[in-house]
């Protein structure tokens, strides 16, 4: 990704860490898992309550 990509680019006078740059790649795939997570997180929340924890 080059800094006219990035829309900070031009903001900062360091470039950006490779560690920040792996991790908001992965936003475009959290979009798309969001709701299968929540999807989850709700069926796991409805067992427990089931179990009463």
């Amino acid at each position: 990704m080059n800094k006219t990509n990035q829309s900070w680019g031009g903001r900062f006078n360091q470039p950006t860490d490779e560690f920040v740059k792996i991790f908001g790649a992965s936003v475009f795939f959290d979009k798309i898992l969001a709701p299968y997570d929540i999807q989850g997180s709700i069926a796991h929340a409805t067992m427990c309550k089931k179990l009463g924890y």
